[in-house]
């Protein structure tokens, strides 16, 4: 009994150890992620996989000389994975927090921010400096919506946001901006579709992506308002990746395909890939 006991135990020893080889060694660089969630990263009608964060770091896994392998997990169990060792890099949508910075490094590499999706042609001439990270700086482009009607989703922070905007016009004497909130970002879409409203306030991705895979006559008036930084991810002790993977990027950046990458996804990019900023 003893040594059946002694025996399953060195099993499963043997499958720990062989969970946590690193896939490095073998020419491969593992990556997880949540497919469900277009349009950063999802599986299209032909079982291809597609998204803002394949495109990003299918190019990475390239610039190591790496065969890149996904694991498609859903989101809760995306931490819990990497830190058992399934995989080696987290690349999905995931924000940067303190909590999470204290057991994985993560290297900040987009924003993801809100903007205003208008006609083609941007008919109402909506304009500002709108510069990430300086909040008062899209003040000119609500400014240009005063007594227009707008689409957002209802509840959600760009419908916060959106409000926030609208009564500081009013402080300022100006009108308020006519806001319609619906149920859901496809619905605040239709009503621009429709010509129900002149503009809709949505997360950027969401934005981008309905307007390449609609082909509908829409542009982006602006993105990047209140953006908050994603990050790749590896645990905590493999630092000597995330720096490979912090190279990798300046050297897509040097070159014009982090550019490239972002602007085909509607992300607003970064200023410098960061290593766990604070």
């Amino acid at each position: 009994m003893m040594k059946k006991t002694l025996s399953i135990a060195f099993l499963a020893m043997m499958a720990t150890s062989a969970l946590a080889e690193p896939t490095l060694t073998k020419g491969k660089i593992s990556f997880a992620a949540d497919f469900a969630a277009a349009p950063n990263q999802f599986i299209r009608t032909d079982g291809q996989k597609d998204g803002l964060n394949v495109d990003m770091c299918g190019e990475i896994g390239k610039r190591l000389g790496q065969e890149v392998e996904w694991t498609n997990l859903a989101f809760p169990g995306l931490v819990p994975g990497l830190q058992a060792k399934r995989f080696d890099s987290l690349c999905t949508a995931i924000f940067i927090n303190p909590d999470r910075l204290k057991i994985m490094n993560m290297i900040s590499y987009v924003q993801w921010g809100e903007g205003m999706m208008v006609p083609k042609g941007n008919p109402g001439g909506i304009a500002c400096e709108g510069k990430i990270g300086v909040p008062a700086s899209y003040n000119a482009c609500f400014d240009g919506l005063a007594g227009k009607v707008v689409s957002v989703a209802a509840g959600g922070t760009t419908n916060k946001n959106l409000q926030a905007q609208s009564d500081r016009m009013v402080a300022a004497g100006k009108k308020p901006i006519d806001i319609r909130a619906f149920d859901s970002n496809s619905e605040a879409i239709q009503a621009a579709t429709t010509k129900q409203v002149d503009a809709a306030y949505l997360n950027d991705p969401q934005a981008a992506y309905y307007i390449s895979t609609s082909k509908a006559p829409f542009e982006m008036a602006f993105t990047g308002n209140a953006a908050n930084r994603l990050a790749i991810t590896t645990l905590k002790d493999n630092t000597e990746l995330a720096t490979m993977i912090v190279k990798a990027l300046e050297e897509m950046r040097a070159d014009g395909t982090y550019k490239k990458i972002v602007e085909k996804w509607g992300v607003a990019p970064v200023d410098a890939f960061v290593l766990n900023p604070q």
